[in-house]
């Protein structure tokens, strides 16, 4: 018996699960507004197949479901900020393999690259020291910019961050240098914007469900569970799909930014978590 079958809806009423498909990748293409990544995310491209294909160098059709889970992988700790050594250590595999798997990536979605240089570059470029330590030491801090930008192109927030400290070799001996971390000026925008666009559609949601009898439960990663009468489970679960979708609607309201794909949603029903994840 799993733990997953203690989680049940109160009588009279079943739980739904909607969850937001491939919310970091959206959120990515919203970034870097890499055109390739964007037309891939619309047309319903599989770009994990797809790179499977590359890695392994066999017709897409050949991809074993394996194969396609690594390139997942690799996809997604790129994006996350890990390197080859990172990404072939996790997965047991040659160095060499992860570095073509990065190589052929940013070949195929160039703007992500450029994108996530533009952040270290900024980032980069606010180091001070604040008074902040490490292993007793003064080290620098830097901010790392949202992607939610002001009218003049300026980000409206930041990611305060303790920088690196090293050492490097001057001309005249060992020198103290400072440095943000690349893996967290990929990872902290892309993973805050996901976070904040959840956070503005549970708003929506909890506007909508104040005077109704569906309650908001819980939310997960990049899902909302609420639990509904039976009695409207399909009428509800399809009311508060579309509200979830509207997304790039709410972007423009609060931001001012147009979005260039949707944000679907996955719904799933059951009387316990346990079946939720059965029926997903």
């Amino acid at each position: 018996e799993m733990i997953l079958d203690h989680f049940t809806a109160r009588p009279g009423y079943t739980l739904a699960e909607f969850d937001y498909k491939q919310l970091e990748i959206r959120v990515l293409a919203l970034a870097s507004r890499d055109r390739q990544l964007i037309h891939d995310i619309n047309a319903g491209v599989d770009m994990h197949t797809y790179f499977a294909s590359q890695i392994f160098s066999k017709p897409e059709g050949e991809i074993t479901p394996k194969e396609r889970r690594m390139a997942k992988g690799f996809s997604f700790q790129l994006q996350y900020g890990a390197g080859a050594n990172g990404i072939a250590r996790f997965w047991d595999v040659p160095k060499a393999l992860a570095e073509d798997f990065i190589k052929k990536y940013y070949r195929r979605y160039p703007q992500v690259k450029k994108w996530q240089q533009s952040v270290l570059d900024e980032a980069s470029g606010t180091l001070e020291f604040a008074g902040d330590m490490q292993e007793g030491l003064a080290t620098k801090r830097g901010y790392i910019p949202s992607i939610w930008k002001n009218q003049d192109g300026t980000a409206l927030t930041h990611f305060t961050v303790i920088a690196d400290r090293y050492e490097a070799w001057g001309g005249d001996g060992t020198d103290v240098n400072y440095r943000i971390s690349p893996t967290k000026t990929k990872n902290y925008p892309i993973q805050g914007a996901a976070a904040d666009i959840l956070m503005l559609m549970l708003n929506k949601l909890s506007d909508c469900l104040w005077d109704q009898p569906t309650n908001l439960l819980n939310t997960v990663h990049d899902s909302v569970l609420v639990e509904i009468p039976e009695t409207k489970v399909s009428l509800n679960t399809a009311k508060l799909g579309e509200l979830l979708m509207s997304v790039p609607k709410v972007l423009l309201e609060v931001f001012n930014v147009s979005s260039p794909v949707d944000f679907p949603v996955d719904v799933s029903t059951g009387k316990t978590l346990a079946e939720i994840k059965e029926n997903s």
